[in-house]
């Protein structure tokens, strides 16, 4: 559990630091290509340099798809956020482990414990409670009309982006996660320098130093939730990783912003705790 505590903490991490960086207007494609640059760097340097998975044209091939898939889900959420508002796109989102939850039962026929599947129930009936603002519908009026599309194609593609990860780890276990991570951050960097070169986006020294932080987070969040699939099943990790997630950014939010959590915010805390104990 110690791995998927750590990778819950960078991923909290990268939230904090993006917020700051929004809140000061930093250009996002810059930003971004600044982060992946980063992180491409310091995964190499942990490989040693060497990549021997170019070599090994499956799990290369996945590495670019992977990368490509990184971009595609951010672009999509904020395409998503400007069709449908926050509420249903960061809904869905969470919502998404789901299905990669479901893949690991059904693909590489993990068996769940009792107390498990009452927790994983738990667990994804709650999540509609965490966030800010209810779901009424007035929230969902933008996704039944004409943003089903939008909404399902992110629901998709955040549940096989993660789904990927489990099929790297029991496809190829003989692939070094830095090396596989080199190649995922490559591909990005070059998708994102493309967007930010075409958006005329400058780095500057501010954007620079948030990126670098960012890189940094984003590289160990991911490395650390691939040792987290290697040491415990899907069942454990998709869950478990969502809720601590949701419940560590909740408590960074009352604490450096002073957010107020609602009723249901506290009903959705207890439940989770419940959930991950029942997971766990």
């Amino acid at each position: 559990m110690v791995f998927l505590f750590l990778s819950v903490l960078c991923s909290v991490g990268i939230a904090v630091t993006f917020t700051f960086a929004d809140r000061r207007g930093h250009p996002t494609f810059a930003l971004f290509v600044v982060n992946y640059i980063v992180a491409t760097a310091v995964a190499l340097l942990a490989s040693g340099g060497t990549l021997g998975i170019v070599r090994d044209p499956a799990p290369f091939a996945l590495g670019i798809v992977m990368g490509a898939l990184f971009v595609w889900c951010f672009f999509l959420f904020m395409t998503t956020v400007n069709k449908l508002g926050m509420v249903i796109p960061v809904s869905l989102m969470r919502l998404s482990a789901v299905l990669p939850t479901a893949g690991s039962i059904l693909v590489f026929a993990e068996v769940p414990l009792l107390r498990q599947v009452a927790g994983i129930v738990v667990a994804f009936a709650a999540l509609p409670l965490a966030s800010r603002e209810p779901i009424t519908a007035r929230t969902l009026r933008p996704l039944l009309h004409g943003g089903l599309g939008w909404g399902l194609v992110l629901f998709f593609s955040y549940g096989a982006t993660d789904f990927l990860f489990k099929v790297q780890k029991e496809a190829f276990p003989h692939v070094l996660p830095y090396e596989l991570l080199t190649v995922i951050f490559l591909t990005a960097t070059l998708i994102t320098g493309t967007a930010a070169w075409l958006r005329r986006e400058r780095i500057t020294p501010a954007v620079l130093l948030a990126g670098l932080l960012l890189g940094v987070l984003n590289l160990f969040s991911t490395y650390f939730f691939i040792l987290a699939l290697g040491d415990l099943p899907g069942i454990v990790v998709y869950p478990a990783n969502g809720i601590g997630i949701i419940l560590l950014s909740t408590l960074v939010g009352v604490l450096l912003w002073k957010e107020k959590l609602t009723l249901r915010n506290g009903i959705y805390i207890a439940l989770a705790a419940v959930a991950l104990l029942l997971i766990a």
